[in-house]
């Protein structure tokens, strides 16, 4: 895969910028409003931040790369762009850390936001094709944000072959996951070409800053809230408990065990520490990216004609692929260590309702087997009872040393999640989006495969380790020969850009 830098791209010259909206001065947070204006970044997305921060290698960088027919209107595109950062103010805000480095940091809309710094557009030089896009997709993947602003940037590439267009969408994990990608992303397309009246644009979330002071008032006011929620829900808590003593001690003393089995089991740290794969052991801070396209009919057709279900299938496919791959490599294994994340999403308002399950999955080409044990495994893990404490658990991280956290996240051999996205075609500013690929960084793993659908194509999106994987193109055959292998058919395609009559 070519990898040199486009050194003969050019910038476009964009449009003239309209003259700024007056701003009001940014509000000075203090009181209850350090509270309510300044979001506590816990969970998730604090383990996230803090892992990427103190780890290049476990960075979190979600890419979302748009194959579009034609060049977006670049004015619509900005306005969109400006809309959904009043829509969604998460892509106006900027974390703030306090003055100590065991306080969790908050988020403030920054009222530093400049929406141009967040965009841009080239023209790829001429003869540019699919590698060409993949290769500035992985630079802008392993580029660092600036800490200071918004965690997000957008990127349109033009003139690509047969005049279409791509748009490169980079976020941090720490204001999304996959699933929350999906909805920021719907509030910039249309479902027609010619687009929809929005209505007048919705006012600009107020600008605040957080200094020293507020910041420790946001502190002691979050503890107090904690302190009282966690004791009103001990409170709501003591009569069913006590009913339950009473009436069926026996059960409550089973859940109680469950519930503890079901914490050990979540927060394992493998030991020893290490991989399973003989051959994919050397983490790096570079990893480079592939795709792969399914016709999404096929792949649930596959589905149901086994009664299983289209993740069932996705993660037998990773199976077949990674045991042909170790085959070819000289070194066959019978399990790898599998990271899935879990979605815990209740609301459209969450920016990131994720967890991490961690487990061995077999390694093997006898899909009925690998079908049947994959799927026990993930039905056991989503009903684990420590799912509903995640969040905490999460938060309990800051309590371990950082270099134990990146050490534990990179015995993982594989990292697999499955997407859902959006059923019918959509538009961005006047062009029609022809393909959506999930592009996810390694994050400790070897290999990480992320499959997202759209209008009946499964784009799956492919990251591996430089120093995990010695010979990425056979991965990637062997990964092809998976899916073909669990849906019936040899012919997949992986070059969006490549004329339809050509072959796959």
């Amino acid at each position: 895969m070519t990898d040199s830098p486009n050194k003969s791209s050019r910038a476009k010259k964009a449009p003239a910028a309209k003259k700024a909206e007056p701003q009001a001065p940014p509000k000075k947070l203090r009181g209850k409003e350090t509270v309510t204006a300044a979001r506590r970044l816990g969970g998730w997305d604090f383990a996230t931040w803090r892992m990427a921060t103190d780890d290049p290698v476990m960075r979190s960088t979600i890419i979302g790369l748009l194959v579009l027919e034609q060049s977006p209107n670049w004015d619509v595109l900005c306005e969109r762009y400006e809309r959904a950062t009043r829509l969604a103010p998460v892509l106006r805000s900027v974390v703030v850390k306090g003055p100590l480095d065991l306080q969790t940091p908050r988020v403030v809309v920054d009222p530093n936001f400049d929406l141009s710094f967040h965009m841009r557009r080239f023209s790829m030089p001429k003869g540019s094709g699919w590698d060409d896009v993949l290769a500035e997709a992985r630079r802008q993947s392993l580029s660092d944000f600036d800490k200071d602003r918004p965690l997000w940037q957008a990127t349109v590439l033009e003139d690509l072959p047969g005049g279409r267009a791509a748009i490169i969408m980079k976020l941090h994990h720490a204001i999304a996951d996959g699933q929350g990608s999906v909805q920021l992303g719907l509030a910039l397309f249309d479902f027609a070409q010619e687009g929809s009246d929005l209505g007048p644009m919705p006012p600009a979330p107020e600008a605040a800053v957080l200094d020293d002071r507020g910041f420790m008032q946001a502190v002691i006011r979050n503890n107090v809230g904690w302190v009282t929620k966690a004791a009103e829900d001990a409170v709501k808590g003591v009569v069913p408990l006590a009913l339950s003593a009473i009436t069926s001690p026996k059960q409550l003393i089973s859940q109680v065990v469950d519930t503890a089995a079901s914490l050990v089991r979540f927060t394992k740290i493998p030991l020893p520490l290490g991989p399973l794969s003989p051959i994919m052991q050397s983490r790096s801070l570079n990893y480079h990216f592939a795709t792969i396209d399914l016709d999404f009919a096929q792949l649930r057709a596959a589905a149901k004609k086994r009664e299983r279900t289209v993740n069932d299938l996705f993660l037998a496919a990773i199976s077949v692929g990674m045991h042909r791959y170790h085959d070819k490599m000289g070194r066959p294994v019978d399990k790898l260590r599998m990271n899935m994340p879990i979605s815990l999403r209740t609301s459209e308002d969450q920016t990131n309702a994720v967890t991490i399950a961690r487990f061995e999955f077999p390694i093997s080409d006898a899909i009925d087997d690998v079908l049947e044990a994959t799927a026990h495994t993930v039905r056991s893990w989503r009903a684990e009872p420590a799912l509903k404490l995640a969040d905490y658990l999460a938060e309990l991280s800051r309590f371990l040393p950082p270099e134990l956290v990146s050490a534990a996240a990179q015995t993982s051999d594989v990292t697999a999640s499955n997407v859902p996205g959006v059923p019918v075609p959509v538009w961005l500013a006047g062009a029609k989006a022809e393909r959506m690929y999930p592009l996810v960084g390694t994050i400790g793993a070897a290999v990480s495969v992320t499959m997202l659908t759209y209008e009946g194509t499964a784009s799956v999106g492919v990251s591996t380790d430089d120093a995990a994987v010695d010979d990425q193109e056979e991965l990637i055959a062997s990964l092809r020969y998976g899916f073909g292998e669990v849906i019936g058919t040899s012919v997949l395609a992986g070059d969006p850009l490549r004329p339809a009559d050509s072959s796959a």
